[in-house]
């Protein structure tokens, strides 16, 4: 059975994958595109329900630092640590 990756994934798990797809010179660039995905992406913050009002249904919210931003779920150590990155395969910073 061959180990090789056949294609590009639909699903990129961790910054390991990430590396593993930028070493593959046929992939570098969508690898790049989806590392300026996570770096753009607006999640430094997310909503928190506080309660429902059981009469009406609405909910009182409050905006909190969001604890996973995708950067983290994704294994970076920080929002620069993927810009980083990017710079280091030749992406525009």
């Amino acid at each position: 059975m061959e180990d090789d990756m056949k294609g590009y994934p639909k699903h990129i798990a961790t910054r390991q994958d990430f590396l593993n797809l930028l070493d593959t010179p046929e992939f570098r660039a969508r690898a790049l595109d989806d590392l300026a995905a996570i770096r753009d992406m607006d999640d430094d913050t997310a909503t928190r329900t506080i309660s429902i009002d059981e009469a009406t249904g609405e909910a009182q919210t409050e905006t909190i630092d969001n604890p996973m931003p995708l950067w983290k779920v994704k294994g970076f150590s920080s929002r620069q640590d993927v810009i980083d990155l990017i710079g280091e395969y030749g992406g525009e910073v």
